[in-house]
């Protein structure tokens, strides 16, 4: 994509399901459909081990041989660069302790997860990508509401590691998540005032912020100078009540529907029944002179070629946003 923005895709909707996005070849065709549709760019998922093979800095080392290795297998497929790395230190990893289970909020597991982020932040500067993009806290339903006095435990963490990815020639960005124990614009609000501005930015959502009640253009006009990344998708749903909080929400609420029969949470920008204006974020971007990458995705939203291609049009048709 050609334009003032800087455009990529995530490669997270296509791995939704340990089984089904493992191969090479799965891979490159996935990479080809983005070049394909515009994007030469694209952000990492999250994940572990050799079913989750390109979303481990170990594991893609492991099979490319080296983060050169990797570039040029990208590049063979017409992806040009990699523009940020996810990371959840709250999913158990193989990678770390052998699936051990620890949490920002305790001060206890501080030390681990900084060390955790070592290969992370590693990789990240070593393929050229230029953000980290982190979550911040575990999903809410696995423990009591965050008490005030632990977003100091978060923001001392998470000012560590930013420590460690500027000393990397990275960035870190705090990404807002719709199952979150940091929910609320307040709990945003007291997040970004325990971090340092110098080391820790925040990866604005579009539809997880919809979905959670805060209003993403709102949030971004009041918040321009801490936002360091975008995740740009629609939804057609708010929660509606507090179903983030139901035993389980990965299952339950995002897969199981909440009760209310939601076969799916995120969708393609322009879908029909979207919650998200997205011309008015674009333009608050644009307007406030936005520098960091804007990254499209669905987020297991259907068919992951078929959406890469839709959200490419409407960049296009919609955004005027020139494909080449």
């Amino acid at each position: 994509m050609k334009d003032s923005l800087r455009w990529s895709y995530g490669l997270n909707q296509w791995n939704f399901r340990l089984d089904v996005f493992v191969r090479h070849t799965d891979h490159r065709r996935a990479l080809q459909t983005l070049a394909a549709s515009g994007f030469e760019a694209v952000e990492l998922p999250s994940g572990t081990g050799r079913w989750d093979n390109i979303a481990r800095p170990e594991v893609i080392l492991r099979n490319h041989g080296s983060a050169e290795g990797f570039l040029a297998f990208l590049r063979e497929a017409g992806v040009q660069q990699v523009s940020s790395v996810f990371w959840d230190p709250s999913a158990p990893a193989e990678e770390e302790e052998n699936y051990a289970f620890r949490f920002a909020r305790n001060p206890a597991d501080a030390d681990a997860i900084v060390e955790w982020s070592t290969p992370l932040i590693d990789f990240t500067a070593a393929v050229g990508a230029e953000q980290l993009v982190v979550r911040p806290a575990h999903s809410a339903w696995m423990g009591a509401p965050l008490a005030p006095e632990e977003y100091a435990v978060l923001g001392d963490l998470w000012n560590r590691i930013g420590r460690r990815a500027a000393d990397a020639g990275i960035g870190l960005a705090l990404h807002y998540d719709c199952l979150g124990a940091v929910h609320t614009a307040e709990d945003v609000e007291r997040l970004l005032d325990a971090t340092d501005p110098a080391l820790v930015g925040f990866a604005l959502d579009t539809a997880e912020l919809t979905v959670g009640g805060i209003d993403p253009v709102a949030f971004y006009e009041a918040h321009a100078d801490r936002v360091t990344h975008v995740h740009l998708k629609d939804t057609r749903f708010r929660d509606a009540g507090e179903e983030y909080r139901m035993p389980g929400a990965e299952s339950t609420m995002l897969k199981g529907g909440a009760g209310r029969r939601i076969e799916r949470w995120f969708f393609e920008l322009g879908t029909e029944g979207g919650l998200v204006d997205v011309p008015a974020f674009v333009a608050a971007l644009r307007a406030h002179d936005y520098t960091g990458w804007v990254v499209v995705e669905s987020d297991h939203g259907g068919n992951p070629a078929e959406l890469a291609m839709l959200n490419s049009f409407y960049l296009q048709h919609e955004l005027g946003v020139a494909k080449r």
